[in-house]
């Protein structure tokens, strides 16, 4: 029993969300970090989840806007204008050891 008569239960903290926009509908759709699908609430596409290392980015050929795409894509299509961009060199990943930066110096 907690102060004045009162019980206290204990809460389990709330899942951290991602967000994404999915890919038939636009909308943008909240789910559970860790999740490898998600159902999108309005059109009830399932949408693949991407985590951050797996994803590009390249500005559209056309139209300029950031586009995503998963990392070996040859080509990615712009959601805005409908056009068609070539990946290319920005589809290579960064090496690992460029990805972490330069080792740590050793204290002797």
């Amino acid at each position: 029993m907690g102060t004045h008569g009162t019980e206290w239960q204990s809460v389990s903290p709330l899942p951290e969300l991602g967000q994404m926009v999915c890919g038939t509908c636009r909308t943008l759709v909240s789910y559970p970090r860790g999740a490898p699908r998600v159902r999108c609430v309005s059109c009830k596409t399932i949408n693949l989840v991407l985590e951050d290392h797996q994803i590009g980015n390249v500005n559209c050929a056309n139209c300029e806007v950031l586009l995503m795409y998963p990392y070996g894509a040859p080509k990615v299509k712009c959601s805005c204008c409908h056009s068609i961009t070539d990946v290319g060199e920005h589809n290579q990943r960064p090496r690992l050891a460029d990805q972490q930066g330069p080792p740590p110096h050793a204290v002797i």
